[in-house]
């Protein structure tokens, strides 16, 4: 009976514009951690949500379609790498945008409470071909583990203890050691010379280091959707560096003052 009612009151645009507008973020966060949400869409795909920040980012990522266009300019994929791949709701889009399961890839997210919550969202869709293994891409030196931030909240957690222009670090940070990977070798090592049809890049400010010390990752990549972190990279960090590895930049998908969500393609 309770989860038929939270599924009930999670499709009712109010109960969202209560939320944001009494700022009971506190109360929203305890209400989801006794009564998990599953979100259905039109397409049957399902994601589990458990905590408020997978609350709104599901709002972004399925209602919003932050994704859609990146998508419609990347055409048919088959293959993807999903870099910061949080709770799976990337990849689980893909599911929903094109209507089957049989990607192969790999999802790679620093952070290993939140790769227990992808994976079982990759199971709830038969997303069983896309890998997920714990480790930091972009890392700093040539060190074999390395010092990783999580926050509070899940989302933003990072490398860098630099939070954004007027935001507030509720909660503070919980450090812990990561393995430092290559995400282009893990790539080589499982699938070859097979192309990256799709990499997504969403990794808190480490894709200047990544770029600089993955290249091959990128020579095997087909089209780029990559959210830029402007208070930690350098625009000469991104877009001369992706030019000279033979990258277009074809479309601003968003775009902030403190980020850019950008789509690019092969030349």
């Amino acid at each position: 009976m309770a989860g038929t009612w939270v599924q009930w009151i999670d499709r009712q645009s109010w109960f969202h514009s209560f939320i944001r507008a009494l700022r009971l973020r506190s109360l929203a966060s305890l209400f989801l951690r006794i009564f998990p949400l599953t979100r259905t869409y039109s397409s049957g795909t399902r994601v589990k949500v458990s905590d408020l920040e997978s609350f709104f980012l599901t709002d972004e990522i399925f209602q919003r379609q932050s994704y859609r266009r990146a998508l419609e300019l990347a055409g048919d994929v088959r293959t993807v790498v999903d870099l910061g791949c949080n709770a799976g709701f990337f990849c689980s889009y893909l599911r929903h945008y094109f209507g089957r399961s049989d990607f192969r890839g790999l999802g790679i997210d620093a952070n290993p409470a939140i790769l227990q919550k992808a994976r079982r969202n990759l199971d709830l869709n038969g997303l069983t071909g896309i890998e997920l293994i714990q480790g930091l891409v972009g890392g700093t030196g040539e060190h074999q583990t390395q010092d990783f931030f999580v926050y509070a909240s899940h989302l933003g957690s990072s490398q860098f203890i630099q939070p954004e222009e007027g935001r507030t670090l509720k909660g503070g940070w919980t450090k812990i050691e990561v393995p430092v990977l290559k995400a282009g070798s893990l790539w080589r090592s499982r699938f070859g010379d097979t192309p990256i049809d799709l990499l997504k890049v969403d990794i808190e400010g480490s894709e200047g280091k990544l770029l600089q010390s993955d290249p091959g990752l990128f020579q095997q990549t087909k089209s780029l959707v990559l959210e830029w972190h402007k208070w930690l990279v350098k625009e000469k960090e991104l877009f001369p560096v992706l030019e000279r590895l033979g990258f277009n930049r074809r479309e601003a998908l968003e775009t902030g003052k403190t980020a850019d969500l950008w789509f690019f393609s092969r030349n």
